[in-house]
C-alpha cells in the first residue's frame, strides 16, 4: 500500500485552518478577558443557557474530561452556576453567573471585529462554508464513534 503524504491533504489544511483561527482570534481578543479557547466555551454556554456538561461538550466537540477543565476553572472564578438536573438526578446543569456574562460580554466586540474581517475575505456564501465544516465534523464524529465501538468489542470477551 502506497504511503499518503499528508502535503496539501485534508487533516493538514484543517490543522493549518485551526493555527490560522488560533491567531486571529489571538489577535483579536489580545485585550479581552478572556482567552479564545475560554471565549469559545463560555460563548456556547452564553448562547444555550443552562445546559449538561455532555451537552456542552458535545457542541464544543471536546472531551468530557477536557470540558471539566474549564468548568473548573470558570467555577473558581464564579463565573459558573451549578446545580443538579431535575430531570436527571445523575447529571448536573451548568450556566453562567452575572460576572460570566459580563466577561463574555466583554469579549464580542473583538470576536465580531474578527468575523467581519473574515467575512469580508471569504470568496464564497458563509452557508455554503458551514455546511462543508458540518459534513466534515460529522465525518470526524464518526470515526470516533467507529473507534469507540471497536475498541468495547475488543474489550468484550470471545
Amino acid at each position: 500500500m502506497a504511503k499518503q503524504l499528508a502535503y496539501r491533504g485534508p487533516f493538514l489544511l484543517l490543522f493549518a485552518v485551526g493555527q490560522q483561527l488560533r491567531a486571529l482570534l489571538s489577535r483579536a481578543l489580545a485585550d479581552a478577558p478572556l482567552s479564545p479557547d475560554e471565549f469559545a466555551v463560555y460563548s456556547v454556554l452564553f448562547g444555550i443557557g443552562p445546559a449538561t456538561p455532555t451537552r456542552l461538550a458535545a457542541d464544543l466537540g471536546m472531551p468530557a474530561s477536557t470540558l471539566s477543565h474549564y468548568l473548573r476553572r470558570m467555577g473558581e472564578r464564579d463565573h459558573l452556576d451549578r446545580w443538579p438536573n431535575p430531570d436527571d438526578g445523575r447529571s448536573s446543569l451548568v450556566d453562567l453567573t452575572a460576572a460570566g456574562r459580563a466577561v463574555t460580554d466583554a469579549c464580542f466586540a473583538g470576536f465580531g471585529a474578527a468575523i467581519t474581517e473574515f467575512r469580508r475575505h471569504l470568496p464564497m456564501a458563509e452557508d455554503d462554508l458551514l455546511k462543508a465544516l458540518e459534513l466534515t465534523s460529522g465525518a470526524l464524529q464518526a470515526v470516533d464513534h467507529d473507534a469507540v465501538r471497536r475498541s468495547a468489542r475488543a474489550k468484550d470477551p470471545p
